[in-house]
Parts: structure tokens; C-alpha cells; sequence
């Protein structure tokens, strides 16, 4: 089960995208209803509710067959939020203070 197909929401998806989707869906599958998609929305939400589920599925859970964990460790690193670069003030400073060292 690939809990972002489940969600509908993109591998990219942030923790609030995926809390608003996991809250919609579950609203039209209540447990009474429909408690096969009720208990596989509520898996697939677990499994990624939040940044460290993400990475713990992603790493263990592989769903791609092909997929080794050296390409999903460089998916993550793709995905990840990039530092902002320093400004030549703030690199003269770093440098001033490793040389000290």
C-alpha cells in the first residue's frame, strides 16, 4: 500500500497538506460506512503524518521494486529543503572564527 496514492497527495506534500487530505477522506469513509477504507486511510496517515514517519517509511518501506536505499537516500536529499546561501559578511565571519580555531 503506498500510503501517498491512499491520501492522494504528492510525495512532496507537507504536514498540513497531508493532515487536510487524511481529515477529507476520512469524512466520506467513517468506520460505520466503509471500515476498509476507514482503517487504510488511518495506516496510510500513520505512516506519514509527519516529517520522521516520512523518512522511516521511505527508508524501510520501499515501494518502487527496483529501488535501492542509496536511491531513496538521494530522493530525500533531493527533496529536502536547501540552506539559504551566506552572504560574503556572514562567510568572512565563519572563516575569521575557524581560523581561531
Amino acid at each position: 500500500m503506498n500510503p501517498y496514492l491512499v491520501l492522494g497527495v504528492p510525495v512532496q506534500a507537507d504536514d498540513p497538506t497531508i493532515r487536510r487530505a487524511y481529515l477529507e477522506a476520512i469524512k466520506q469513509a467513517t468506520p460505520e460506512k466503509n471500515p476498509t477504507r476507514f482503517q487504510s486511510l488511518s495506516e496510510a496517515y500513520e505512516r506519514i503524518k509527519d516529517e520522521s514517519s516520512r523518512c522511516q517509511y521511505e527508508l524501510f518501506h520501499q515501494e518502487s521494486p527496483g529501488a535501492s536505499p542509496l536511491d531513496t537516500i538521494l530522493r530525500h536529499l533531493r527533496l529536502a529543503a536547501k540552506p539559504k546561501p551566506m552572504s560574503m559578511e556572514a562567510m568572512k565571519e565563519f572563516l575569521h572564527t575557524c581560523s581561531k580555531m
